[in-house]
């Protein structure tokens, strides 16, 4: 059997390590989940139907993947 990647306690914490024995230990990773169109609008302030230049969802995307470098 394959180890835990965290264990969370009963409050909700996640840990990367048992720290009671009334942990559960969680196996499976939230997969990756990058922003959308719309809340890249929502962020940047442009509206509903406000246009996102390809440079910003270029800049975007790029900070996307470091961040999904940095945690996998």
């Amino acid at each position: 059997m394959t180890e835990p990647y965290a264990w969370e306690d009963v409050d909700g914490t996640i840990w990367n390590h048992r720290t009671s024995l009334r942990d559960i230990p969680l196996y499976t990773k939230q997969e990756w989940q990058g922003l959308t169109d719309e809340e890249l609008r929502e962020m940047l302030g442009y509206g509903k139907g406000g246009y996102i230049a390809e440079y910003t969802r270029n800049f975007v995307n790029a900070i996307e993947a470091k961040l999904r470098e940095k945690n996998t």
